[in-house]
């Protein structure tokens, strides 16, 4: 897998981890009441105080985890140590890679053509040939 999509997997996954977290903590954490005259009602699917710490301790943690390896690949990317220069000449030697590789790929497409048409020649020879027999 290449860098680059290396670096997508893990924001997605980061982003996935925020969500995740979110949801979680809104679906299960207790309720604070706001007013004191307003009772919280309904409270029997929620998880105790002391179990939803440890949950969102161990989300944080996935968290952190994900943020710094999101940080790793960020800090191994090419390039990012060079300077705009090195950066400048780094592509223009990938350009001038790529016009070469581009006149190697027609050049092999054309022979690839002439071939084909004496291919095509040499089958239409033997199908004459063969319909005089």
């Amino acid at each position: 897998m290449d860098r680059l999509t290396q670096l997508q997997d893990a924001i997605d996954k980061l982003a996935l981890l925020f969500v995740s977290s979110l949801d979680h903590l809104t679906k299960k954490a207790p309720l604070v009441p706001l007013n004191p005259n307003v009772p919280v009602v309904n409270t029997d699917h929620l998880m105790p105080q002391e179990q939803m710490l440890s949950s969102a301790q161990e989300l944080a943690l996935d968290i952190s985890r994900q943020a710094k390896e999101l940080e790793t690949l960020v800090e191994n990317l090419p390039g990012l140590s060079q300077t705009p220069e090195d950066q400048t000449r780094d592509l223009e030697s990938l350009a001038l890679q790529n016009a070469q590789a581009t006149e190697e790929y027609e050049a092999a497409v054309l022979e690839a053509k002439e071939l084909l048409q004496e291919v095509t020649l040499a089958l239409r020879g033997i199908a004459e040939d063969q319909s005089r027999v």
